[in-house]
């Protein structure tokens, strides 16, 4: 399918002032905040069809899904109330026209149409009657499509658990005293995973408590739990943070100082790709480009960026140059811009507020690539 978004309805183009970089705005809506999802779960299907996106309706504080479909002949655009989440949970299902969320203790399956299934929960007698405030941070699925990986927290402590899609069984891998969020499937290693380090309040007293080591990994057999960078000390000689899986299995991530890094965790050889203050990077398939916010948690000194960068000829391109500060708590519902390349690499959808409201926003990469 070949989409020229100029001639879809639902969209309206945007064009950089100090760049001259077109950006497509999701400008119809159905909710007063459209969002794009967390960067490390594309809200584009693979097919690049459909583009899923978060809705909210402040002052309520839970996000619910919309949908619009790509194809400026089919220019299908859909809020779904009854999907409901707390977390970034979503992830678009491999056939496109569907989507997973998190909903309470268990993952829900649902398509364009609104229709639901439930896909697992987590059992009553593990809950046993506690507090579950997170049942998962971002889902994701192991390079097999046989599991979903559910990084939550109960009660007081927290736990990681493999559920299986076919069955909807879950089953718990280790429980931790100390908060482990962001868990991430290997994309080409269906037993390996990341799960992060972070921080958290306690829910008794309110003391915070800050992390050590930022990225570990795991597997799904209980035979490996180790930081990724052992000799960096978070907030000492180090500030890694939003780390994600580039498709061909390398591990990368930002540090707010320093930049972006890539790594085997197997043979630990590491990369320093982009020497420059950023906060949330992704990278497409043949991490040859770079996309990053810098720095929404600056909104209140400075107007927020999204650059591209071509690790190639090491070139810089503001795709979004100023985007002012959200007009809605940017906190409640994490609104950061969150850029990611879609599946296939054709697009850059980001979070915008350049009109004053919270947009979905979609930049063609053939314009910025080289």
């Amino acid at each position: 399918m070949t989409t020229d978004l100029n001639t879809h309805p639902c969209f309206t183009r945007w064009t950089d002032p100090q760049s001259g970089v077109e950006s497509f705005l999701l400008t119809e809506r159905v909710a007063p905040v459209q969002q794009t999802f967390y960067f490390t779960n594309p809200g584009i299907s693979r097919d690049e069809r459909w583009c899923w996106f978060y809705t909210a309706f402040p002052p309520n504080p839970q996000h619910t899904l919309g949908v619009v479909s790509l194809d400026p002949a089919r220019p299908l655009l859909r809020h779904f109330p009854q999907a409901g989440f707390r977390t970034e949970s979503p992830l678009v299902a491999p056939e496109g026209d569907a989507v997973y969320f998190a909903c309470g203790e268990s993952v829900v399956w649902m398509n364009v149409e609104g229709e639901t299934r439930t896909v697992c929960t987590l059992p009553a007698d593990y809950i046993a009657g506690r507090r579950l405030t997170r049942l998962v941070t971002h889902l994701t699925m192991s390079a097999d499509g046989k599991y979903f990986l559910l990084d939550g927290a109960i009660a007081n402590h927290w736990f990681v658990a493999l559920a299986e899609v076919a069955t909807g069984e879950v089953r718990v891998l280790h429980e931790f005293g100390r908060n482990y969020n962001h868990g991430q499937f290997s994309p080409t290693d269906p037993k390996l995973f990341s799960i992060a380090q972070d921080h958290w309040k306690d829910a008794i007293s309110g003391r915070q408590f800050w992390f050590d080591h930022r990225i570990w990994v795991m597997d799904t057999e209980g035979t490996r739990f180790e930081p990724v960078r052992p000799t960096e000390w978070v907030a000492h000689n180090a500030y890694p943070c939003h780390e994600w899986w580039s498709p061909d299995g390398l591990m990368c991530w930002t540090d707010y100082d320093r930049g972006v890094f890539e790594i085997d965790v197997n043979t630990h050889e590491m990369t320093h790709v982009w020497k420059r203050p950023l906060c949330h990077t992704h990278c497409d398939a043949a991490r040859r480009l770079f996309v990053a916010d810098e720095s929404p948690y600056k909104w209140g000194q400075k107007p927020c960026e999204v650059i591209l960068f071509d690790r190639q000829s090491g070139t810089e391109t503001h795709i979004a140059s100023a985007l002012p500060p959200p007009r809605v708590p940017r906190g409640a519902y994490h609104i950061d811009p969150h850029p990611q390349f879609s599946p296939q690499g054709t697009w850059i959808d980001y979070t915008t507020t350049v009109r004053g409201t919270v947009d979905v926003a979609i930049c063609p990469v053939g314009q910025v690539r080289g």
